[in-house]
């Protein structure tokens, strides 16, 4: 009101403490300098990927083999509905046991890894797992019909092997340079949650705060688009049986594995095509520079040669007007 009474001009930008979250979300985004925004940008790029093979192999798991080979949290429930229930048998309730410990095999290889490796424990823990992932769904994908499939006690057994990668999966996610779980969408709803509270009571959004709801609202989309594309491929593949439907997934993960070690540390080869990048630039920049100066160096060439010229042809209209004079 001071202001006011002064007559000084006064922005009519709009409050800190009542701006809006979309906007504040957009100054967030337009402060961040390049780098920075570009390494968050890599970060949610490796999650999402992560989020959306979760959301297709949960899709694929549940139809194949009633469990769940991402998240073990489905699998524990499954245990106490065949232990208590009468829809599924005991013998079941050993099978989601043993799925259970296969992922719990899976988290204890990541975590060895990355002690004897740090900074590479995903991708040297996932590569063996995915080797036999990639070799027994081959095996399936050329089996004809889903019952016949079933009869054979390597399809039963293939859990088992599928179940340990996102074990890993979990781990590289959770406890590595994301920090944040990627086949659970749970506690990103807790964090949208909160966003929403936050919005509509026009709190103020920290930093911390805004990565962590881009990241908690990728995941979710990721996880939900995933699983729209797994019952997809189901819904075209179900007659011929599933098996080929996770052919693909095994060198997905492997590449997802191999970017998510490189945003700890990053790879020898991603060093040496960023320093040919910059090779490539630098030398593209020196040609142009020579290209202007040369150009320049015949400008003044050019210049010179006139002025020289210039003055031939005025020696010579000199000379002639005094021999007129003459």
């Amino acid at each position: 009101q001071a202001i006011l009474a002064k007559g000084s001009r006064v922005s009519t930008a709009p409050i800190q403490g009542t701006r809006t979250p979309a906007a504040s979300l957009r100054r967030f985004c337009c402060a961040m300098s390049a780098p920075e925004k570009w390494t968050e940008v890599k970060h949610r790029l490796v999650a999402c990927m992560f989020s959306f093979i979760c959301g297709y192999v949960d899709v694929v798991s549940v139809t194949r083999w009633k469990c769940f080979a991402t998240m073990m949290t489905g699998n524990v429930v499954f245990i106490g509905r065949a232990l208590i229930g009468q829809e599924i048998s005991n013998a079941m309730a050993k099978y989601y046991l043993a799925v259970i410990f296969a992922f719990f095999i899976g988290v204890v290889s990541y975590s060895y890894a990355e002690h004897r490796w740090p900074d590479r424990g995903a991708s040297r823990a996932a590569a063996p797992i995915l080797a036999i992932w990639l070799v027994m769904e081959a095996v399936l994908f050329y089996e004809t019909s889903i019952q016949d499939i079933s009869s054979m006690k390597r399809y039963r057994w293939t859990p088992f092997f599928f179940a340990p990668a996102f074990g890993v999966l979990s781990g590289a996610s959770a406890g590595g340079r994301l920090a944040t779980p990627t086949n659970l969408v749970t506690g990103h709803l807790v964090t949208i949650s909160n966003a929403v509270v936050k919005a509509c009571t026009k709190q103020k959004w920290g930093h911390a705060f805004k990565i962590k709801t881009l990241m908690s609202c990728s995941v979710l989309a990721s996880t939900f688009a995933g699983a729209l594309t797994g019952a997809g491929v189901l819904k075209y593949m179900l007659a011929d049986g599933t098996h080929g439907a996770l052919l693909p997934i095994g060198p997905l993960l492997m590449i997802c594995f191999w970017l998510n070690d490189n945003l700890a540390k990053p790879r020898s080869l991603l060093k040496k095509m960023k320093k040919l990048r910059k090779q490539l630039k630098g030398s593209s920049e020196a040609r142009a520079s020579a290209t202007s100066t040369d150009a320049h160096g015949v400008g003044l060439a050019v210049e010179h040669q006139v002025s020289i010229d210039g003055s031939i042809d005025l020696t010579e209209d000199s000379s002639e007007s005094e021999e007129e004079e003459e």
